[in-house]
């Protein structure tokens, strides 16, 4: 069975303070501007996240990534605010509770969960590891 793209995909998000705030809550990125929804029946392999400027709380926020169904999906675990310095890098299928592989549903979203206590700076680039089968069930 062949590939549709004959090869691995990368999506590209960006969770940014400054543009979505950092308010508790989700914030679906995939629906931002230039920005789309996982394809259904791709397989998520890998999700990285390399944060460029670190995240800040007037609390003890925690930050997780999921597909919006589970927030922890692709991070595994909600990371603290603390670990989630400038350069820091994490790897999703490293992290033993991630739910990767995984199969995007319908929805194909992408979200970030801010929990705990609100942000008040940071920006996290994902980069979301795929391939897409060319048959489907």
């Amino acid at each position: 069975m062949a590939f549709k793209n004959d090869g691995l995909l990368i999506q590209e998000y960006v969770y940014d303070f400054a543009v979505d705030g950092g308010a508790t809550g989700q914030i679906e990125l995939q629906a931002k501007v230039n920005k789309d929804p996982l394809p259904e029946g791709a397989v998520v392999s890998n999700v990285y996240a390399k944060v460029i400027t670190a995240c800040t709380s007037g609390g003890s926020a925690t930050v997780s990534w999921g597909d919006g169904t589970d927030v922890d999906g692709y991070s595994g675990t909600a990371k603290a605010v603390a670990a989630l310095t400038a350069n820091a890098a994490f790897d999703g299928k490293g992290d033993s509770g991630a739910l990767l592989p995984d199969v995007v549903g319908s929805a194909g979203k992408f979200t970030v969960d801010i929990a705990v206590a609100a942000l008040t700076a940071g920006k996290i680039v994902f980069l979301v590891e795929y391939i897409y089968p060319s048959v489907e069930a």
